[in-house]
């Protein structure tokens, strides 16, 4: 076999020099962004993709603004994860639970495993339904089944196996931006929208702008990215490239997420139709895919439900290792960490058991991004102390940029989810 590869090497490198070495500088590229892809592209799962063709179905354009404004916000605080890990060596759960103690580090990851086990579920009832219309099995069976395959995959697998398998996954939702310019919308209309807040509307309007900030600084987005850095072992002198990487993908996950929602609002607003099923929400794909759109929907939507749910999962247990000091790590065995795949397997399980609770597939894929919106100014807040604290950070602690997004983010998180605690009660 390494004399397969050598021979291999040297056509190569003989042959085709140029091709090689242009290829090579893509790779490298494509490397560098890797981390902050994959964080972003997990981003736009199942719930995602739903909540923003909600989205653009309930409020047309007018949150358009509201995405673009979230980007830099979502990039400070991605930022602020990728450089903990790097330059702390620990996980931000082990650095909160050192530095402000067991209560506060365990009140923090719960509050990330119940918006994770939701989405778990949600995005799981999500691909089952998708995979149901096709194979006219009972979507509650695939859903078993999908877990269970899942479930294998993440206790087989390694680290960076897995973590190459996420990113060969990311260009499937480039499909989305090709269904909008195809739909040729008014750009006018959409540069309006995007540069001129609109704060307005009922229940809807609030329930869905809470609902797209959940879903854009997602309560696993704190964490996950912080635990890539740590597993691939990245130095301080790997700070400006990690920074790249992260900016790279945040604003490749937003740019998906924008285009969903000026298709939806093109297809679905403007004819005053929602998004009850999921073929419905395939529809949006058919001025690119015509008659095939529910199979290019169906590839992008299982496509970022398998990239999500493991990411979810193992954020889960990370976290929770964290906390309570355990051996973790998806490079190890079962028998090395057992209280790592305990809580896997536990946050695959009991996001399953989520889906017999009576909600239908859209349902759940919506409001568990309402409950991540709910959940994350206790968790900016949190990230936004640790990234501060000279005694961990020392010389790295947040430029001013940072600071300023990210208390931004605090705030905009919180002022919408009042808003919409105001809407819900009065």
């Amino acid at each position: 076999m390494n004399i397969l590869k050598r021979i291999r090497k040297n056509i190569l490198f003989g042959i085709y020099p140029y091709v090689f070495r242009r290829r090579r500088h893509i790779r490298d590229y494509f490397r560098m962004a890797k981390n902050g892809t994959i964080t972003g592209a997990a981003d736009n799962d199942p719930s995602g993709i739903i909540t923003y063709t909600q989205v653009g179905a309930l409020t047309g354009f007018a949150l358009l603004w509201l995405l673009v404004l979230v980007t830099p916000l979502l990039i400070a605080i991605e930022d602020m994860s990728a450089r903990i890990g790097v330059v702390a060596k620990k996980s931000l759960a082990n650095t909160i639970r050192a530095e402000y103690g067991f209560g506060v580090a365990l009140l923090c990851v719960s509050l990330v495993a119940i918006a994770n086990v939701a989405t778990i579920g949600a995005d799981i009832a999500g691909m089952s339904e998708v995979l149901s219309i096709i194979t006219n099995i009972p979507w509650a069976l695939l859903a078993v089944v999908i877990t269970l395959l899942l479930a294998l995959f993440l206790i087989r697998g390694t680290y960076s196996t897995i973590s190459r398998y996420f990113f060969l996954l990311t260009p499937v939702f480039l499909a989305y931006v090709a269904a909008a310019i195809i739909l040729k919308p008014n750009a006018r209309e959409i540069l309006q929208s995007t540069i001129n807040p609109f704060l307005g509307g009922g229940l809807n309007y609030w329930l869905m702008a809470v609902a797209l900030i959940g879903t854009t600084i997602s309560p696993y987005l704190v964490f996950w990215q912080n635990t890539e850095e740590i597993e691939e072992k990245k130095s301080i002198a790997d700070l400006n490239k990690e920074a790249a990487g992260v900016k790279i993908g945040m604003i490749y996950s937003n740019l998906i997420a924008y285009f969903v929602i000026i298709v939806a609002g093109l297809v679905l607003f403007k004819n005053g139709l929602s998004v009850e099923t999921a073929r419905q929400a395939a529809e949006l794909l058919r001025p690119i895919a015509g008659d095939a759109a529910y199979g290019l929907f169906s590839l992008g939507f299982l496509g970022s439900g398998l990239l999500a749910v493991p990411i979810l999962a193992s954020c889960t247990a990370y976290i929770f290792s964290d906390v309570f000091h355990w051996k973790e790590g998806l490079d190890k065995r079962v028998a090395q960490a057992r209280g790592f795949y305990v809580v896997l397997l536990v946050s695959l399980f009991f996001g399953l058991f989520t889906i017999f609770l009576g909600l239908s597939p859209i349902k759940m894929l919506v409001y568990s991004q309402v409950l991540d919106g709910l959940v994350m100014p206790v968790l900016i807040y949190s990230l936004l102390k640790v990234a501060n604290n000279k005694k961990i950070m020392g010389d790295y602690t947040n430029k001013l940029w940072v600071n300023v997004f990210g208390w931004s983010a605090f705030l905009l998180n919180l002022g919408l989810d009042m808003v919409l605690i105001w809407q819900w009660t009065k």
